[in-house]
């Protein structure tokens, strides 16, 4: 027996063409044809999914000007496509996704817009291309256990609340999902500084509840945002894989928030950590920042506060400095040589144990206050 697809308050099936080959005009046109891309068979989703669902490859699942409201489980096939225009997909308590796809079969978020996948889905040959900020995003809020492996995420960042994310992490405590080997990238550049494609929040905080692995971010405005005190893992890259020139406008892993009595390592060499807060480290907290790692503080407030000589650990070869240093893990606030860095971009490294505080100075701590 055949599975039965979705059913929500509006689906429509049907099936699409494209064209096979663009007709040159021009004897003198020497390019080859596009290659025809095959078509899919088209599911329009909208409402909300309400009991368990599963999505079937064979398929392009639409979403289209309304948000799409997830409260049961979604389980998504490899090589299922969706794409949206538009809309944002919330899940929702009691919801999740399971988006578990292969190497071989991808699955793929993206623009109505995008024709390289299941075609021209929208029916208008070549006048629209894909966009960034096409669509909302993906919004985990409020539930547990989504899972992403092998997923594509692609032309996102629609101004929602004035914010601009591709995955937007929503929980008040700690967040349980899994994204591995994802590719997060098109994601639309917001002026906020809460702005950034995958925006894991304070919730992100433990590297066994929330996993993050493998993933490839790039052609992003900034590329992720978490908990000071979650280990990222190194095998995420900050690239494209298969273009590595093609990176992020503000490459960067942007931190915030403080939780105590917790360790953390600060290890990712590709590109630098980001602070905009002045951090206080104390009790059983300690920042590990290790070898060749770059730490940019944003303003003038930003620094680090060290209560023992456990609670931040400085490897001799990392660099503390400005933001707007370029010489530093590249030209982060992505403004050219419109600014440079000067003393008193950044407090500064401050020692406040074992008689008199002091400031931490050394060859390795530049542009700071103190």
């Amino acid at each position: 027996m055949k599975t039965k697809f979705l059913k929500t308050s509006s689906v429509m099936l049907f099936m699409l063409f494209t064209v096979s080959a663009i007709i040159s005009c021009s004897k003198e046109d020497t390019a080859e044809p596009i290659p025809p891309v095959p078509t899919c068979e088209m599911i329009k989703v909208s409402g909300k999914i309400d009991k368990p669902t599963v999505w079937e490859p064979g398929f392009v699942y639409v979403i289209e000007g309304s948000d799409l409201r997830i409260e049961s489980v979604l389980t998504i096939k490899p090589g299922v496509i969706v794409k949206v225009k538009n809309a944002r997909i919330g899940v929702y308590e009691n919801g999740k996704i399971l988006a578990e796809g292969t190497s071989e079969k991808r699955i793929i978020f993206t623009s109505l817009a995008d024709d390289r996948y299941c075609g021209d889905t929208n029916g208008d040959l070549l006048a629209t291309k894909p966009e960034k900020g096409d669509w909302v995003s993906i919004n985990l809020s409020g539930t547990v256990g989504s899972v992403f492996k092998y997923v594509d995420i692609f032309y996102a960042g629609q101004s929602s609340g004035g914010t601009n994310r591709a995955v937007d992490i929503a929980w008040s405590q700690s967040a349980s999902f899994t994204f591995d080997h994802c590719r997060i990238a098109h994601t639309m550049d917001g002026p906020r500084s809460d702005s950034q494609a995958f925006y894991g929040s304070s919730a992100m905080v433990d590297d066994k509840v929330s996993k993050f692995t493998n993933n490839a971010l790039y052609d992003n405005g900034k590329p992720i945002y978490f908990n000071a005190f979650y280990t990222l893992d190194p095998s995420n890259v900050f690239h494209n894989p298969e273009k590595p020139s093609e990176k992020n406008k503000h490459n960067g892993i942007y931190l915030y928030g403080t939780v105590k009595d917790k360790s953390v390592a600060w290890n990712i060499k590709e590109v630098p950590y980001v602070v905009n807060q002045y951090f206080q480290v104390a009790n059983a907290s300690t920042i590990n920042i290790g070898p060749n790692v770059t730490v940019k503080f944003m303003s003038s407030s930003a620094g680090l506060h060290r209560n023992a000589p456990q609670n931040i650990i400085l490897n001799p070869t990392a660099v503390l400095t400005s933001y707007k240093d370029d010489k530093q893990g590249g030209d982060t606030n992505a403004d050219g040589n419109i600014t440079v860095p000067t003393k008193g971009d950044w407090t500064g490294f401050r020692n406040a144990y074992g008689g008199s505080p002091s400031w931490q100075q050394g060859p390795n701590i530049l542009y700071a206050a103190n």
